[in-house]
């Protein structure tokens, strides 16, 4: 049967085998208060977010947090059912040093886009020789307040883990991303001329 065809009692049951990450929390809870007292706004709004409980509980939370983080509105869903990730503006890709040969995750790289509310955030690929790690561009991150900002908080963070890492073939990022990070803070040092 269809989730949507349960009674509400039917569908509490199958939100309570569910597991939500603890994000979801708050949103399960409401959820299952307006079906509780039966309340059909709040139904009607749930259910526009999917045909079954997970997708209704995961879609709502990425929409809340698009939303709230940096001011997307769209509602359009893939094949499966999910939320269609946000389409970030003025999206600029960094790269730093070059592609490690046998690594699969490839160049070091910071990713920044702007939110339809003006807030920036990032994504960063980093790659050592014998570990990466990498967050893509998404609405889960961190949003700041200028694009000066969002580079700024990039670049540290790429910094500090190659440093932490402590492999030679990274001092080539560092160093560009030192470099950088040097610049957009005003810290590069400039020429002087005797006359």
């Amino acid at each position: 049967m269809n989730y949507k065809e349960l009674c509400n009692e039917d569908k509490i049951a199958a939100i309570v085998e569910c597991r939500f990450w603890r994000g979801e929390l708050a949103l399960v809870e409401q959820y299952i208060e307006a079906l509780k007292t039966n309340n059909m706004g709040v139904i009607e709004e749930f259910e526009s977010f999917g045909d079954s409980q997970q997708h209704i509980v995961n879609n709502k939370s990425c929409h809340e947090r698009a939303f709230s983080a940096f001011g997307f509105t769209g509602k359009t869903f893939n094949e499966r059912g999910w939320l269609e990730d946000a389409a970030f503006m003025e999206c600029e890709t960094f790269y730093f040093g070059r592609a490690i040969k046998g690594n699969l995750m490839g160049r070091n790289s910071i990713i920044i886009g702007r939110g339809a509310n003006g807030k920036w955030t990032y994504g960063i690929y980093l790659a050592a020789s014998k570990s990466g790690r990498c967050s893509g561009l998404s609405i889960f991150n961190e949003p700041c307040e200028s694009r000066h900002k969002c580079l700024r908080h990039g670049l540290e963070e790429m910094i500090a883990w190659h440093t932490e890492e402590n492999d030679r073939k990274t001092a080539p990022v560092i160093k560009e991303a030192t470099d950088m990070l040097d610049e957009i803070m005003g810290r590069k040092p400039k020429q002087l001329s005797l006359f």
